[in-house]
């Protein structure tokens, strides 16, 4: 489908401290790798009509510098360091930009969210079908171009976490899982929808016994996860729609060579922290 330029808004956050022009010097340079991804995704999104927004924190000047070239990029500092604050603020933002329909949430190295798969998730919101699109990553595809540890790692999360959604009565037994893992959220610009994304949990409102030194709902869960579980209570139109969604090979190959060990240890405890964070969250709900 043909979409009207500046119907859709890219709602996304930069770091990218140690981010360099030039060569890539070395694969074990994160922020370099990540940040010419992002770099590619903006001028993507810029071909397509899409307005960007982006809230930086502290990347260096130079990648500062680069992006703010790049047409249709409404970019901003950030007011907080956490992710989930971040987050709300770049939604805020897009959310009153003029003419602006849906807004998709997601990381900036996705390239190819923006020149696979955009249209396809935006359709049923643009033709009042849905309210909310959750992106499910072509399974195939997911275990081809992911990492091999990222891929068991969120496929077993996803099960985990719809068995959960079921259980509770919030995901039907005939309906497809939901690919929670799988960080963009797709979502009309209404205020009853743009409400889930940015209200705000903390452990104590959820009564929980843990304390913030092990899980924190502003890292992961609020904005990202705890939207949509609020969305199915509250009786949303949410879809799942499948999209041929490629993993950046050279982000594939950072991850898996010299900083392996940190990225298996950080996708065992986002896993983690998601799943006991949706177990207070939907007590509390029963509660509410």
């Amino acid at each position: 489908m043909e979409l009207k330029s500046g119907a859709v808004a890219i709602a996304t956050n930069t770091y990218y401290p140690k981010w360099y022009r030039g060569s890539l010097r070395s694969i074990n340079h994160t922020d370099k790798v990540r940040g010419d991804l992002a770099i590619n995704f903006f001028r993507e999104a810029q071909k397509r009509g899409y307005l960007v927004i982006v809230v930086d924190g502290k990347s260096g000047k130079t990648f500062q510098k680069e992006i703010k070239n790049i047409e249709n990029i409404i970019f901003v500092s950030r007011q907080n360091p956490k992710r989930s604050p971040a987050k709300r603020q770049a939604i805020k933002i897009a959310a009153k930009q003029d003419g602006v329909k849906v807004i998709v949430l997601t990381e900036p190295e996705k390239v190819s969210l923006v020149t696979d798969c955009i249209p396809v998730l935006v359709k049923p919101i643009l033709e009042e079908k849905a309210d909310i699109v959750v992106p499910k990553r072509n399974n195939e595809l997911f275990a081809s171009t992911h990492p091999s540890y990222m891929y068991e790692s969120e496929v077993e999360g996803n099960k985990i976490y719809n068995e959960i959604l079921r259980i509770h009565g919030l995901r039907s037994s005939h309906e497809d899982d939901l690919d929670m893992f799988f960080g963009p959220k797709v979502f009309r610009n209404d205020k009853k929808i743009i409400s889930l994304f940015i209200k705000k949990y903390s452990l104590s409102s959820l009564q929980s016994s843990f304390t913030k030194e092990f899980f924190d709902v502003e890292d992961y869960s609020n904005v990202l996860y705890f939207s949509i579980v609020l969305g199915l209570k509250k009786h949303f139109r949410i879809e799942s729609i499948t999209v041929p969604f490629v993993y950046p090979k050279i982000q594939k190959e950072n991850e898996e060579k010299e900083k392996l060990a940190l990225f298996l240890e950080k996708r065992k405890s986002q896993r983690l922290s998601i799943l006991v964070e949706l177990l207070h969250f939907v007590n509390y709900l029963q509660k509410a």
